[in-house]
């Protein structure tokens, strides 16, 4: 687990809104030494191969996505405030006064502005994002010159440990993802019976976009892709969301692959591994319905890592729940192996 937690805090400390590098950087070097071949795609995707070395060997595609929620400045005023567009899903209500990070010519810190409550007449009302503005302590002048129109923008980094084994952070959604195929690389034998692909994949924040082209490149006979789910709080309903500390929430939808869930159901109750399930009546939201659907059709699987407060700077998850999905992948792949 202390591998694990190297390896998220590494992630989730990155910036990776969309188009930014630093999580590219990062993804490859953690990859260093556990696969055969590295390569970024024009995309911006990080593509990894471990090779088996057997003529004719199925490969195995392992899929998470490295972006996270973030925004784009769209317009700077004449007092010095930002003004942004978002760049994925983000959770409105938590933005009064949170601190971020501006990417201009170089790195500012900044915070959401706040209307003092004294002077609101509703407290209960959430602004919307075209009524916010960010203050990075500059002159409009200065702002101008420093801040190009169009620079990302992303919650500060945050790494926290609630317990021994729950972490708080910005961008699990999906670094925690990554961060169970990493686990699951390292547990794999040096001499496999098949090869083993990798994708760590940009733009799913903004509609799956990047899953397609990392498919054409690598050309999989099967896929497993790592996202995270619901995980229950006291506000949620319980029967749309999965328990944290439970296990790999494993994918059971009309767009998966019913071969591979059932064996990667059997696999966890082989192995001890703690599983719960995941029902969705249509399309899964994640990258496994773009990966299915590629080239003439990929088989494909979805496992995923409970998480609470989604979409926000403080995404929890538990730790075991990681190891469970890299366990599940590694049972899985050396199982396929064993079997050619």
């Amino acid at each position: 687990m202390e591998q694990i937690l190297k390896d998220l805090k590494t992630l989730c400390m990155a910036s990776g809104a969309a188009g930014q590098c630093e999580i590219v950087e990062a993804c490859k070097n953690l990859l260093n030494g556990l696969v055969d071949s590295i390569e970024v795609d024009a995309m911006g995707n990080v593509l990894a191969v471990r090779h088996c070395g057997k003529a004719d060997a199925p490969t195995i595609l392992l899929e998470a996505h490295l972006d996270e929620i973030g925004f784009l400045v769209s317009y700077i005023d004449d007092n010095g405030f930002l003004h942004v567009e978002q760049a994925g899903g983000v959770d409105g209500r938590v933005l009064t006064a949170q601190p971020l990070i501006v990417h201009g010519y170089k790195t500012y810190c900044g915070v959401f502005g706040a209307i003092p409550p004294h002077l609101l007449d509703d407290q209960s009302a959430v602004p919307p994002l075209s009524k916010r503005t960010i203050d990075v302590g500059l002159s409009a002048e200065e702002a101008k010159k420093n801040i190009p129109l169009g620079s990302r923008v992303t919650f500060a980094p945050s790494f926290s440990m609630l317990n021994e084994h729950v972490v708080t952070a910005k961008a699990l959604d999906d670094r925690a993802g990554i961060a169970a195929i990493l686990h699951c690389l390292r547990k794999l034998d040096k001499n496999l019976s098949v090869n083993v692909a990798i994708a760590f994949c940009v733009q799913e924040e903004l509609g799956c976009r990047g899953s397609i082209p990392a498919v054409n490149k690598l050309a999989p006979d099967e896929a497993i892709v790592v996202d995270v789910s619901f995980a229950a709080t006291p506000d949620a309903n319980p029967y749309e969301c999965g328990k944290m500390g439970q296990g790999v929430m494993i994918g059971v939808s009309a767009v998966l692959n019913t071969g591979i869930t059932a064996r990667l159901q059997s696999l966890a109750k082989e192995r001890e591994i703690s599983q719960q399930a995941e029902v969705m009546g249509g399309v899964t939201g994640t990258d496994a319905d773009r990966i299915s659907t590629a080239l003439l059709g990929v088989p494909t699987a979805l496992l995923s890592i409970p998480l609470r407060y989604m979409h926000t700077p403080v995404e929890t998850i538990d730790v075991m729940d990681v190891v469970a999905v890299g366990d599940l992948m590694a049972a899985y792949i050396l199982d396929k192996g064993a079997k050619l």
